[in-house]
């Protein structure tokens, strides 16, 4: 067993905020009180006897919520051991889409909308990392070949992406060691993880940055990743690079100009323009791709079009 400490200042924050009817009864809400103020939307029932404001809850974004969840279920299931998207999520790395259901290994009971209950011998049997108050979840490792053995190829890749980002800094899984683990699971669904440990890089950024690759690679393209390239304005790391042809490839979530996290001051766009301009100048073209681009394969033809655009189909 280990103790993991990353995802602790989220799950501190969140914990609080997910109450049980004793807690209730403390702060002077009764049973009637209760349910009125569930019939007026003004909480909201995550699992039995555990709630939250919906004050609060409107204001955790959707990992955050899938957080409260587990929280709320990790009170009322006897020794509860979350997995896959779940772990994933615990562990903190990305997951492609945040599961409605919470996952959980479990040798009795029957799964409904929110809760998913497995029962198969590699949950029972894997490792489990402990997290604040006794939250337990399937190891890193056992987290991500869990996700490759039932998600599909694309989910699966963007969590081992995740799991080998340069952004996991205490938790960072090696590389050959996921790689060993996912090529040598158990039967069921060993095909699906040999696949992800094919496709899986430990360079990758973002979930958009793994999926743009795995698109690439579907055209027979394999740019070099995280290129470094020399500007006036400085030095510069770019997501894909196609040397020969000079163009730089960057995905574009278009999150960074919203988020306040990520555009405290409003300058971001202008910067962005400044960057594209130091490498125009010098020699790069740059080919921006959003999600329209890159997300699943309903439209091959909106990357198509970009990609010989570019002259690099």
């Amino acid at each position: 067993m280990s103790t993991y400490k990353l995802s602790d200042t989220i799950l501190r924050r969140v914990y609080p905020l997910v109450k049980d009817n004793a807690k209730l009864r403390a702060e002077g809400i009764t049973k009637d009180r209760l349910r009125t103020i569930i019939r007026d939307n003004r909480a909201v029932k995550l699992a039995r006897g555990q709630y939250i404001s919906a004050h609060n809850w409107q204001n955790l974004n959707i990992t955050e919520k899938h957080l409260a969840r587990i929280i709320a279920y990790s009170r009322v299931l006897d020794e509860p051991v979350f997995t896959h998207q779940s772990a994933a999520i615990l562990h903190g790395f990305p997951v492609l889409e945040v599961p409605v259901s919470v996952h959980v290994y479990s040798q009795s009971g029957s799964s409904n909308e929110a809760l998913t209950r497995h029962n198969d011998s590699y949950a029972r049997d894997a490792s489990i990392t402990r997290f604040l108050a006794g939250i337990t979840a399937t190891s890193p490792i056992e987290t991500v070949v869990g996700c490759a053995r039932v998600l599909q190829v694309d989910e699966a890749v963007v969590v081992a992406d995740g799991a080998l980002s340069r952004q996991q800094t205490e938790t960072r899984i090696n590389y050959w060691e996921l790689h060993h683990a996912l090529m040598n699971s158990p039967r069921k669904g060993s095909a699906r993880a040999r696949e992800v440990a094919r496709l899986m890089s430990d360079k990758s950024d973002s979930p958009g940055e793994t999926l743009t690759r795995l698109r690439l690679q579907e055209y027979g393209l394999f740019p070099i990743e995280q290129y470094f390239v020399k500007t006036d304005l400085g030095n510069f790391v770019s997501d894909f690079a196609f040397e020969q042809l000079g163009v730089l490839i960057e995905f574009d979530g278009r999150v960074k100009q919203t988020d306040k996290t990520m555009n405290p001051d409003g300058w971001v766009v202008d910067r962005e323009k400044e960057r594209e301009n130091a490498l125009m100048r010098a020699g790069w073209r740059l080919l921006r791709l959003r999600w329209e681009h890159v997300r699943g394969r309903g439209s091959p033809w909106v990357l198509e079009s970009a990609l010989r655009s570019f002259g690099i189909l």
